[in-house]
């Protein structure tokens, strides 16, 4: 093995090694402590399915000065649990432990749905432009389903 090859496989195996440690996050002990009691006090106990994942999320929210999110990490992850069990898992089984983290999946995927808060209805009488762009009688601007995405000012 030439000098070169070698000093290269080193260089690749320090760098293996240490990647997992570039991407973690960093919490404070207290936030720990105060994450650990967090996720407790909303019935996540450890060594269940979801702890670690609990701790992780009301830790970082805590570091953030946001200890309202941290209670609400804490009560997703309990709804999680309640859900896997409702559907009859043994609670150590790879099976729930699956179910709770594509529950948590799920739950974020629907926070991040942006929805249209609006009270009227779908506007009828639509223009389309040559570029597909949608519009109403007005000039708003409008989605696929009709409703006002960007207001014309009068």
């Amino acid at each position: 093995m030439s000098r070169h090859t070698a000093i290269f496989a080193v260089l690749g195996g320090a760098a293996l090694a240490l990647a997992p440690v570039a991407f973690a996050n960093a919490q404070s002990g207290d936030a720990l402590a105060n994450a650990e009691r967090t996720c407790m006090d909303y019935g996540v106990s450890p060594n269940s399915a979801g702890f670690n994942t609990c701790v992780d999320r009301a830790a970082l929210a805590y570091d953030r000065g946001e200890p309202e999110m941290a209670d609400h990490q804490a009560a997703t992850v309990r709804d999680a649990h309640d859900v896997c069990r409702s559907y009859g898992l043994g609670v150590r089984t790879l099976g729930f432990k699956q179910c709770v983290t594509n529950e948590l999946n799920r739950r974020v995927a629907e926070a991040e749905h942006i929805s249209y808060l609006s009270a009227e209805e779908p506007h009828k009488g639509v223009v389309v432009d040559s570029y597909g762009f949608q519009y109403d009688g007005d000039g708003n601007l409008l989605d696929p389903r009709g409703y006002v995405i960007r207001y014309v000012p009068r």
